[in-house]
């Protein structure tokens, strides 16, 4: 499934059901906008406050604007080709504002954290897809499918965010919200995609530097100081902080006896400076 943006997803949503998501009340409750955010009081001018100024800015004129891009792609052929569209047409300022508002308001409606804390709670947060499946690098980052966690958050993220209304027959979902969903989680597997690689470049990084410093610091003749040595346990922490978010208990067990060492060679420090020499050693 190819990333959908949430401007989009909203969009295609609203197309397949007009009362989703805006007259939902638990999507209601998650993003406080009470109603179609375009709406707006027919007769009034256009430099006058729209219905939902409050949370979306908008003047009549705006949300008019926002009205008729929204109409719009329901009318296309391919709405989402009428949303993408490149060049300057009379929807212009409605699609600005559109994406601008949502991309805006995702991030004060905490969706990322809702979606975030359902995959920690069910066990798929990606550090523990990677340690179950005993991926080593951040190519080994596997699909969706492929850690089999679509389905677990699926029902839950849509329950969070829709309630009742996003269920047929018990425990299925109604097919715009299993659209919706699907575009969110899709878009939230990228996110974790870049996340670990960022991440395992960092160890990588840390790594190196972690073992330079130790050279530095136990070579021949050196003779660490206090701030040296405490520089060099303040890198050791963060490494094996970022190893313990992917479980990697190999490394960090030897990476604890390196700082056992290093605790024991500050501590000497502190009484003899020429002790911390015969610990390094």
């Amino acid at each position: 499934m190819p990333t959908i943006p949430y401007p989009l997803a909203l969009i295609q949503l609203w197309i397949a059901n007009p009362a989703l998501p805006w007259s939902n009340p638990v999507w209601q409750y998650v993003t406080h906008v009470l109603g179609e955010p375009w709406a707006y009081d027919h007769g009034e001018d256009a430099t006058a406050l729209a219905k939902y100024h409050g949370v979306t800015g908008w003047t009549v004129g705006k949300a008019q604007a926002v009205e008729a891009f929204i109409n719009n792609c329901k009318m296309a052929k391919e709405p989402a080709e009428h949303y993408g569209l490149k060049r300057r047409d009379n929807d212009h300022e409605g699609r600005c504002l559109w994406n601008t508002w949502v991309k805006t308001s995702w991030a004060k409606w905490n969706i990322n954290k809702l979606v975030d804390d359902i995959f920690e709670d069910s066990g798929c947060a990606p550090h523990n897809v990677m340690a179950r499946l005993n991926c080593k690098t951040a190519d080994d980052f596997p699909t969706m499918e492929a850690a089999q966690v679509k389905q677990i958050v699926s029902i839950k993220l849509a329950d969070v965010l829709f309630g009742d209304d996003a269920f047929t027959d018990g425990s299925f979902l109604v097919a715009p919200i299993m659209m919706f969903v699907g575009a969110v989680l899709v878009s939230t597997w990228g996110r974790y995609r870049k996340t670990i690689k960022r991440q395992v470049n960092s160890i990588d990084k840390k790594t190196r530097e972690v073992e330079d410093q130790w050279l530095v610091i136990t070579a021949a003749n050196a003779k660490p100081t206090m701030a040296g040595i405490r520089t060099y346990l303040k890198k050791l922490e963060t490494l094996v902080a970022l190893l313990s978010m992917f479980k990697d208990q190999e490394t960090i067990k030897n990476l604890d006896a390196r700082r056992e060492q290093v605790n024991a060679m500050l501590a000497a420090t502190k009484k003899d400076p020429a002790k911390a020499e015969l610990i390094a050693s």
